[in-house]
């Protein structure tokens, strides 16, 4: 039988077919080979872009050991804590609240930064990582529970980026390399419960050098330079920037009660006065009432500025301290506030500068100069602190305003107090920093400050007390 050979163009055509589809599964098996590799590449970059190792820290114990508690991150119970010990990321670190005054603790990271820890601190060390194999990433974040932190950040630690942040409830603080910060918790005003049944607490953020941004709640951002400041509330939206001042006298303008208020902090038989909760009223000895002295509020116009020429908005209220009848024996009328939120005292260790100032104003004291004793002068300051440790005794610093007729220095004078001399019926202003000598230079907790007349018959008043602390 004739066998009919196939037509060559069929042929062709299925060779052509076999042909392209070896290309394609050729070109399909380079092109997955060849994503792989790129894909392990890109995998090996990234890995060693991105791979972070652990570092450490070292606590460093400065107060009493006994007052230093560590909690390693694995752990919920704290425990005794050693100086020079190793802390890890994850661990806690935590001072009591009477451990006493200024540094008390540090924590040395391992790029020689460094955080000083005040009584009632509490910190985790939540990031301590840098890269790898390789100097590109320094990341550190510190998670701040309570109490006072000074953070001084290395400026150099040899990294392409370094980024050090500080948690704060529901706000973070970004802090620049090479400044030096402060950070401070504080209980608001008001009790505020967080959503989770915690307590909420403000924010008191200080640029020492360098600069800052802090990151709020709903995105709200406050970039921060050098001596400045912000308040971040309970709720963890930052206030406006401001300098880096403290001002430590409460109601220093004797606005915030009324006379009746601040008198009434004199009555202990009835709890449920209305009271002023800033200055408390005080007077002595017990005498009959008509040979007592008084404390009032007194409007007034500006200092230097004349009286009855002054605008609404240049009125001031006065402290008035009131003793008349040609009195024969001594009496002090005074004021008095005290520092802390339980009137324990303010630690000062970190202001280098302690600005002190109020006006006083003399219309009328019947005894020259001083007084016999050289303590009865119409205006006196009374300042109470503490050297170093809750342990040390208090001692104090004694200012006599007075007013005489002559130029000469007062005839008896006491140790320990200092005579300022002012002209009768104007204001005058008086001022001098803690920090010099012979006042507070090297002290650490600020106790009371005391203001009063004392003497016979007395007219006084100060007005716009201040004392403002700079770090």
């Amino acid at each position: 039988m004739h066998q009919v050979e196939p037509s060559p163009l069929p042929r062709a055509a299925a060779q052509r077919r076999t042909l392209r589809l070896a290309w394609l599964t050729l070109l399909f098996f380079f092109a997955l080979f060849a994503g792989l590799v790129t894909w392990a590449a890109l995998t090996v970059r990234q890995v060693y872009r991105t791979a972070t190792v652990p570092r450490e820290a070292t606590l460093v114990v400065r107060g009493p050991a006994e007052s230093i508690a560590w909690r390693p991150g694995n752990r919920t119970v704290y425990q005794g804590a050693s100086d020079g010990q190793a802390l890890a990321e994850g661990d806690s670190v935590r001072v009591a609240s009477s451990a006493g005054y200024g540094q008390l603790s540090s924590i040395r990271l391992f790029d020689e930064s460094q955080l000083d820890l005040w009584a009632g601190t509490d910190v985790a060390l939540e990031t301590l990582r840098t890269s790898r194999w390789h100097s590109g990433t320094l990341d550190v974040a510190i998670r701040q529970r309570s109490g006072y932190v000074r953070y001084d950040i290395k400026p150099d630690a040899g990294y392409t980026r370094a980024r050090y942040w500080v948690r704060l409830g529901d706000a973070s603080v970004a802090l620049a390399p090479g400044g030096s910060y402060s950070v401070e918790l504080l209980a608001p005003e008001r009790a505020v419960l967080r959503p989770d049944g915690g307590n909420a607490l403000a924010a008191d953020v200080a640029v020492r050098s360098g600069s800052a941004i802090v990151y709020g709640a709903s995105g709200v951002t406050v970039e921060l330079r050098s001596r400045e400041r912000v308040v971040i509330d309970p709720a963890g939206l930052p206030g406006l920037a401001v300098p880096a001042r403290w001002e430590l006298v409460r109601d220093g303008g004797f606005s915030q009660f009324s006379e009746e208020e601040y008198n009434n902090t004199t009555r202990a038989d009835d709890p449920t006065l209305p009271r002023a909760t800033t200055w408390r009223v005080y007077s002595g000895p017990d005498l009959p009432e008509e040979q007592r002295g008084y404390f009032r509020l007194s409007p007034t116009c500006r200092p230097q500025v004349a009286e009855g020429s002054c605008s609404a908005d240049e009125r001031r209220i006065a402290a008035w301290f009131y003793r008349p009848g040609n009195q024969t024996s001594g009496f002090t009328t005074g004021i008095k506030q005290e520092f802390g939120p339980n009137g324990e005292g303010v630690d000062i260790s970190e202001y280098r500068s302690l600005q002190f100032s109020l006006w006083a104003r003399i219309l009328y004291q019947s005894l020259n100069d001083v007084g016999d004793r050289g303590t009865e002068c119409p205006v006196m300051i009374r300042l109470v602190a503490k050297r170093t440790s809750p342990a040390d005794p208090e001692e104090e610093r004694v200012v006599c305003v007075y007013s005489d007729s002559d130029d000469q220095p007062p005839v008896v004078t006491q140790p320990g107090v200092t005579y300022i001399r002012v002209e009768r019926a104007n204001w005058a202003q008086i001022s001098f920093d803690l920090r010099d000598e012979p006042w507070l230079p090297d002290f650490r907790l600020l106790r009371s400050i005391e203001i009063y007349a004392n003497g016979h018959d007395y007219d006084s008043r100060v007005a716009e007390v201040s004392l403002v602390g700079e770090q």
